[in-house]
């Protein structure tokens, strides 16, 4: 995939040029940090696009984010958290 469109709110933000050996997109639900601006991917959309010959296309993936808030960033955080070690192994009855 020689390049990747990421858009929010339908509106383009950037455009990463890659090799075709790359391929490496984000999942969805992950979250990711652009100029210090927090998203979330909703969405991975393919488009065919021609590319030279009239038969030959092209796929063009469109990563689409969401804007996260600070409080959804904190939980977030939060839930990545390791569990505490205990010393003794947890009573089941």
């Amino acid at each position: 995939m020689p390049r990747v469109e990421f858009a929010c709110d339908g509106q383009l933000l950037f455009t990463v040029e890659g090799s075709k050996r790359q391929g490496a997109l984000p999942r969805i639900g992950e979250a990711l940090v652009v100029e210090d601006a927090r998203y979330v991917v909703v969405d991975v959309e393919y488009w065919g696009r021609r590319a030279g010959d009239p038969h030959h296309r092209e796929l063009w993936p469109v990563v689409h984010l969401r804007a996260l808030s600070d409080e959804e960033w904190s939980q977030r955080l939060e839930r990545r958290q390791p569990a505490s070690e205990r010393a003794t192994p947890p009573v089941r009855y």
